[in-house]
């Protein structure tokens, strides 16, 4: 790791794993019944589209749900999984639907507070397979801020880097925000 300025910058390949449970950022249009639903694996194509030479890249697929049905036994087993992977990579990223975000990010937080790598959380406020999307945009910001935040527990969105705990959804801004000053 070089550390130049406020900041690490890891360089060099690193091992990256992604967890991917649903969300905004996965959604797909069902034509059959004019629906959007997480039934694909959107993340991964995304990604796939992005010049990652020097990641190696994991890829898990916890669950295809909107983050409104994640309860707390989703955000537990969420919790469980990124867990057991802190020990085994050099970063995590983790795609997860904006409504519950907050929520799954803070039981990570409370269950591993200092985590040894940094544990970063994204997703969109509309689907990847939509033109105006954010996702490319808040995937390739996560991926870069791998390399430059210290190891810790992140969400990542609309070119921010907010440490957890005390986040929120804006639902008037549609993005995060601290709970505590408006910022993080």
């Amino acid at each position: 790791m070089i550390s130049k300025g406020a900041g690490p910058i890891r360089a060099g390949k690193l091992r990256v794993a992604i967890f991917m449970t649903g969300g905004t950022i996965a959604k797909s249009y069902d034509p059959k019944t004019a629906q959007l639903y997480n039934f694909e694996l959107m993340v991964k194509l995304l990604v796939d589209e992005l010049r990652t030479d020097d990641l190696q890249l994991t890829f898990f697929d916890l669950m295809h749900k909107d983050s409104l049905e994640i309860g707390a036994d989703e955000r537990h087993y969420i919790v469980e999984q990124v867990g057991a992977a802190v020990r085994r990579y050099d970063a995590i990223i983790i795609t997860h639907g904006t409504d519950k975000l907050p929520d799954t990010a803070q039981d990570l937080y409370d269950a591993i507070d200092s985590p040894a790598v940094p544990v970063i959380f994204t997703g969109s406020m509309v689907p990847y397979t939509i033109m105006g999307s954010d996702a490319r945009q808040n995937m390739t910001e996560a991926l870069l801020a791998i390399r430059l935040v210290p190891a810790g527990i992140y969400i990542v969105f609309h070119n921010r880097i907010l440490t957890v705990p005390d986040i929120r959804k804006n639902h008037e801004t549609m993005t995060f925000e601290g709970t505590s000053d408006g910022e993080n």
